[in-house]
C-alpha cells in the first residue's frame, strides 16, 4: 500500500534541498540565457539606431529550440539521473535501501521533488522570454493562452524526459553520457532518419504540444512524417513516462547497488 505521508516527506526534504542547491540557481541563471542574449541585441541596435530584432521571430527560431531541443533535456538529465546518482557519490543509498520507506515511496518522492524543480527552472526562462517578445500584445487572449500552453508542453516534456533518464540513472552506469548520447545523438540524428525513426524519440510527440513549432528537417530521403496530433501526443507520452517509472521502480527494487557504482 502506498504510504501518501512518507512521499510527502521525502518530497518537501528534496525540494527544500534542490531549491538551496548551488546547480539550481547556475540552471535558473542559463534559463534566462536566450532573454539576455535578444536584450544584449536589441541593447546595439538601439545605439546603432537599427532596426530591432522581431520578438516573436526570435522566439520562434532561438527560444523554442532552445528550451525544447536542448535545455529541457539537459537539466532533466542532470536532475534525473541524480534521483539515484546523489545517493550513491554521497554514500547514502544503503541507509535508503535498509529504511523502513519502501523503494516506490524514495522514487516517488524524490523524482516529484526533481520534477518540481526542474519545471520552476525552467517556467522562470521560458516565461521571462515569452512575456518579454510578444511584450506589445501579451495580454491578449491569443498570448495568454500560448503561454498557458508553453508552460504545459514543458511540464510535461519535463516529466517524460526526467522519467526516461531516471530509468538510465537506475539501470545503467555513466548514464550521463548515454543520456547525452540519446539527446545529441539519437533524438538528432532520428530526425534526419528515413522511415518512422523519429517516431521512437520523446521529441517527436512534444513538438505536438508547443504552441509555436519547431521545424524540422526532412529525411535523408526528402521524406517528412506528419506530426500526431494533440491529445495522441499527450498520450503518448504520458503513457512512456508511466513506462519508464514503472521500470525504474522494478529495477530499482530488484537491483543490488554498490557505493562504487556511479551513473
Amino acid at each position: 500500500m502506498v504510504n501518501k505521508n512518507k512521499i510527502k516527506t521525502i518530497y518537501n526534504f528534496f525540494v527544500k534541498k534542490l531549491l538551496r542547491a548551488k546547480k539550481t540557481k547556475f540552471f535558473i541563471l542559463f534559463s534566462i540565457t536566450p532573454l539576455l542574449i535578444f536584450l544584449l541585441i536589441n541593447g546595439i541596435k538601439l545605439l546603432y539606431n537599427d532596426n530591432l530584432l522581431a520578438g516573436h521571430d526570435f522566439f520562434k527560431n532561438g527560444g523554442m529550440p532552445f528550451f525544447f531541443q536542448f535545455y529541457i533535456q539537459l537539466v532533466s538529465l542532470l536532475f534525473g539521473a541524480a534521483v539515484l546518482s546523489d545517493e550513491i557519490d554521497s554514500k547514502t543509498l544503503i541507509y535508503l535501501n535498509t529504511s523502513p520507506i519502501s523503494k516506490f515511496s524514495i522514487l516517488s518522492g524524490k523524482l516529484a521533488a526533481y520534477l518540481s524543480v526542474t519545471f520552476i527552472i525552467y517556467a522562470i526562462g521560458s516565461s521571462l522570454l515569452y512575456v518579454t517578445t510578444h511584450f506589445n500584445g501579451i495580454l491578449t487572449k491569443k498570448n495568454l493562452l500560448a503561454l498557458l500552453q508553453l508552460e504545459f508542453a514543458g511540464l510535461i516534456a519535463i516529466i517524460a524526459y526526467s522519467s526516461l533518464f531516471l530509468l538510465f540513472g537506475v539501470s545503467l552506469k555513466k548514464s550521463t553520457i548515454i543520456g547525452l548520447v540519446y539527446i545529441f545523438g539519437w533524438e538528432t540524428i532520428a530526425q534526419i532518419l528515413p522511415g518512422t525513426a523519429q517516431k521512437i524519440t520523446l521529441f517527436f510527440y512534444l513538438n505536438s504540444l508547443t504552441p509555436i513549432r519547431i521545424p524540422k528537417e526532412k529525411g535523408i530521403l526528402n521524406i517528412s512524417i506528419s506530426q500526431p496530433g494533440f491529445a495522441e501526443a499527450l498520450i503518448s507520452l504520458l503513457l512512456f513516462s508511466a513506462i519508464f517509472f514503472a521500470a525504474s521502480v522494478y529495477i530499482f527494487k530488484k537491483r543490488e547497488y554498490l557505493l562504487a557504482d556511479h551513473t
